[in-house]
C-alpha cells in the first residue's frame, strides 16, 4: 500500500468510525426507549457483544498460541476500563450511572472475580471454561428478562411526548438494524484505520513490535473508543457504562470460556499475566464499580484512569523490551 492510499484508508477509517458510532448510539438510545428499558440493558446486548475478540482468541487457539489468546483476553478487558471507558467521561456533562449500571457493574465484579480465580495459579482447565459459559448463558437470559419486565428501569424516566414520538416514529426492526449496520460501519471503520496507520508505520521504518503494542493493539479496541467518546459527547452514560461492562463480561466469560473449552488440555498463562495484569484487572474493575456507584461521573476522573492506561501501556512495552 504506498503513502497516498494508506492515509486516504486511515481517514476514510475515521469517517465511518465517527458516523457508525453516531448512528449507533442515537439507534441504541431510540431503540431503549421503544422496548421502555434502561439504555445499559439494550447496550449490554448491543455495544457488549465483543465478536472480533472472540474471533481473534479462536484463531490464535487454532494457531498454536494459547498464551496469545489468554493474553488478549486481559489486556482486551484493561483496556475496555482504563483506555475505552474514560473516553465518555470527556463530554461536556457528566454521566450518570443508573441503577442497572450499578447493578451489572456489581456482576462484573463477581465475573472478574471467577474469571481470575480460575487464572490465578497460570492455567484454565475445560471445566473452567465450561462454568464460564454458563455463566454468560444466564448473563443474556438475565439482561433478556430485565427487558422483558421492565426492571431496572432509570428512576426518573423522561416521558415527555417528544421522546414517546422519536421513540415511535422508526419500527422496531429499522432500530435494530440501524444498530447493526452501525457496528458493521464501525468494524469496517476500524478495519481501515489500522491497516492505513499500520502501512505508515512501515513506511516510516517502526518495527513489527512496535507496530503490534501501539497501532495495532489501540486499533482493534478503536470501536469500543469510538462508541464511549460518541455516548459521552451526547450524554448517554448507558450506552458508555454498558460498552465497557458488557464487553468485559462477554469476553470473560464466553470468550475466555470457549476458549478453555476447546483447548484440548487447557490452557497455560505466562506468569507475568497472573503476577501482574490479572491483580491490575481486579483493582480497575473494582474501581470502576466503585465510580459506578458515584452520582456522577466527571472528566477528572476520565483523565485520570486514562492517565493510569497510558502508565500500564508504558510498563508492558518496557516489560515486553
Amino acid at each position: 500500500m504506498n503513502l497516498a492510499l494508506a492515509l486516504g484508508a486511515l481517514l476514510l477509517g475515521l469517517v465511518l468510525l465517527e458516523a457508525g458510532a453516531d448512528r449507533f448510539v442515537d439507534a441504541v438510545a431510540a431503540l431503549a426507549r421503544r422496548l421502555r428499558a434502561s439504555e445499559h440493558a439494550v447496550g449490554l446486548l448491543t455495544a457488549g457483544g465483543e465478536w472480533e475478540e472472540l474471533v481473534v482468541v479462536v484463531l490464535a487457539i487454532v494457531g498454536g498460541h494459547p498464551g496469545l489468546a489468554v493474553g488478549n483476553v486481559v489486556g482486551a478487558c484493561l483496556a475496555n476500563l482504563i483506555g475505552s471507558l474514560p473516553l465518555g467521561f470527556l463530554g461536556p456533562r457528566p454521566l450518570v450511572p443508573d441503577r442497572s449500571a450499578r447493578v451489572y457493574a456489581g456482576i462484573l465484579v463477581v465475573v472478574t472475580l471467577l474469571a481470575a480465580g480460575f487464572l490465578i495459579d497460570g492455567r484454565i482447565e475445560p471445566i473452567d471454561g465450561g462454568v464460564l459459559v454458563a455463566v454468560f448463558v444466564a448473563y443474556v437470559a438475565s439482561i433478556l428478562l430485565v427487558i422483558q419486565r421492565g426492571w431496572l428501569r432509570p428512576l426518573a424516566e423522561d416521558d415527555d411526548d417528544d421522546d414517546d414520538d422519536d421513540a415511535s416514529a422508526a419500527g422496531l426492526g429499522w432500530l435494530v438494524g440501524t444498530v447493526i449496520v452501525g457496528l458493521i460501519v464501525i468494524g469496517a471503520g476500524a478495519e481501515l484505520v489500522v491497516a492505513g496507520a499500520v502501512a505508515i508505520a512501515e513506511r516510516i521504518g517502526l518495527s513489527e513490535y512496535a507496530i503490534g503494542a501501539t497501532i495495532v493493539a489501540i486499533g482493534t479496541t478503536l470501536p469500543d473508543k469510538a462508541i464511549s467518546l460518541i455516548g459521552g459527547r451526547r450524554g448517554q452514560s448507558g450506552v458508555v457504562l454498558a460498552n465497557a461492562i458488557g464487553s468485559n463480561i462477554f469476553v470473560l466469560t464466553l470468550v475466555l470460556g470457549l476458549a478453555a473449552l476447546f483447548s484440548g488440555d487447557g490452557l497455560a498463562i505466562a506468569p507475568a499475566i497472573a503476577r501482574v495484569d490479572l491483580p491490575l484487572l481486579v483493582a480497575a474493575t473494582l474501581l470502576i464499580a466503585l465510580l459506578c456507584r458515584r452520582p456522577a461521573l466527571h472528566r477528572g476522573t476520565g483523565f485520570a484512569l486514562l492517565a493510569c492506561y497510558v502508565a500500564y501501556i508504558v510498563a508492558a512495552l518496557v516489560r515486553g523490551g
